[in-house]
């Protein structure tokens, strides 16, 4: 559940999270203390719910599919009748609600209990009592839907853990995996008077917990996850040219893989970790190679005098969908491994560039132009009708990344004269922004699953 790091270097949260478009049709949701710890007396609680609840509820605004009520919009609870007025929190809109319990058990040592009620069908009396240390609410015609305890929790591993909640909550109403609990790769760029610095850094899907894994004052770029989440591989001009390194996240410790003359670029894991997907140009024009991890054996698989680049691999591995000119202006192909042969995809706009596939294959994500535009956005192509959908609107938006679930879209993005990342739901419905407290953040890579 919990995915520990041991690296270079940590520092405090430097992305924040600004909510610029309200969900469309959120399902209202309220994520409270019980009643319970609510009616203690402060100075007797280590620690409050509440501060589990703020994590929840930003990671159920983020998804864009609910739409959070915090404890200022909430009707109080009636801790002498311990019960809930159910007619007032109809009243506020509320349609499931999370009730949560934290009992200090000894040392540095707590129980966490939640429970997840739909208030429509929960009954009088069922307010979320505590008995024995373990939240007891009386279910009857499906009140509880979902309830949870985990012992032996630490204090430090509260967040990690209110994200692993999240994604309970969020499978349990939506019937899709959460990724709340991932993590975010992305290039911290900072400026000073002897010249721009980067980093590679990795954070919690939510931007905070930020840990620096390569320091560097020439650029980094394209950070790629491996299937298992524990490589990152990335480009690097820290010698005066391109080269493209593994770095492994838990040690920090790197592997050269290609430093070709020219171009080496874009590297992209297949789904089985075994090969990389690079762009090379040591004969000529950019091209596509895959090369085995293990062995290092490389093998070059489009040709001709086309700009090749950008490949992103298939979700079953066996084609990768890539960026190109070889039609006169930057369009997405997809190339078949098994006989080389690589067709159109994108026909929708005068410029597509930058593919990522969505987990179940369904739709393609991208930078996309339009004909009479001199703007650049992220939209989605559904690959069976060839219907294209603009995600964003701002005048720059590129570098597309999809969550595991495939329900959100992480882009670079410009805020003024520096970039930032932004935040987009595969819909449309929910949009907010990751910028940087202080230099830009740009080249986002979101993590696999993690557990």
């Amino acid at each position: 559940m919990l995915f520990l790091l041991g690296c270079i270097s940590s520092a405090h949260a430097r992305l924040n999270i600004e909510i610029t478009r309200g969900e469309v049709g959120g399902v209202p949701i309220a994520v409270a203390t019980s009643i319970q710890e609510a009616t203690q007396q402060r100075g007797n609680v280590h620690h409050s719910f509440e501060d589990m609840a703020m994590v929840i509820r930003n990671d159920l605004k983020m998804c864009g599919r609910f739409a959070p009520l915090y404890p200022e919009q909430l009707p109080r609870m009636n801790s002498t009748k311990q019960e809930m007025d159910l007619a007032t929190w109809q009243g506020v809109g509320v349609e499931n609600a999370v009730l949560g319990y934290i009992q200090h058990t000894g040392n540095d040592f707590y129980t966490v209990t939640f429970q997840l009620l739909d208030i429509y069908k929960v009954q009088p009396g069922a307010a979320g009592q505590v008995q024995n240390g373990e939240l007891a609410i009386k279910s009857g015609n499906g009140t509880v839907l979902l309830s949870k305890t985990y012992h032996g929790i630490r204090s430090q591993d509260f967040r990690a853990l209110a994200h692993h909640m999240s994604d309970v909550i969020y499978e349990k109403l939506t019937g899709i995996r959460g990724a709340f609990s991932t993590r975010i790769a992305y290039v911290m760029v900072m400026r000073t008077v002897q010249g721009n610095r980067y980093s590679l850094e990795i954070a919690d899907a939510d931007g905070f917990n930020p840990v620096t894994l390569v320091k560097s004052k020439e650029p980094i770029m394209s950070p790629s996850w491996s299937a298992d989440g524990k490589r990152l591989a990335f480009v690097s001009f820290e010698k005066n040219r391109a080269e493209i390194y593994i770095i492994d996240v838990a040690t920090g410790r790197r592997e050269l893989l290609s430093k070709f003359a020219g171009i080496n670029g874009a590297p992209a894991w297949s789904p089985d970790g075994r090969n990389l997907a690079l762009v090379l140009s040591k004969t000529g024009s950019p091209k596509l190679y895959l090369m085995n991890i293990a062995s290092k054996e490389l093998t070059q698989i489009t040709d001709g005098y086309s700009i090749d680049t950008e490949p992103a691999w298939a979700p079953d591995g066996r084609s990768l969908y890539f960026t190109s000119n070889r039609g006169g202006k930057p369009q997405i192909y997809r190339l078949d491994l098994a006989t080389k042969k690589a067709e159109r995809i994108t026909f929708v706009g005068n410029y597509n560039a930058r593919p990522m596939l969505s987990p179940d294959g369904k739709y393609l994500v991208m930078m996309h132009r339009e004909d009479r535009d001199d703007h650049f956005h992220i939209a989605s192509q559904d690959l069976k009708t060839g219907q294209v959908y603009v995600l964003t609107h701002a005048r720059l938006d590129e570098s597309p990344t999809l969550s595991p679930n495939g329900a959100m879209v992480l882009y670079g993005t410009q805020d003024g004269d520096r970039q930032i990342l932004g935040l987009v739901t595969l819909d449309g419905r929910g949009q907010l922004r990751l910028p940087a407290r202080e230099g830009s953040v740009q080249e986002p890579a979101w993590s696999p699953f993690l557990s």
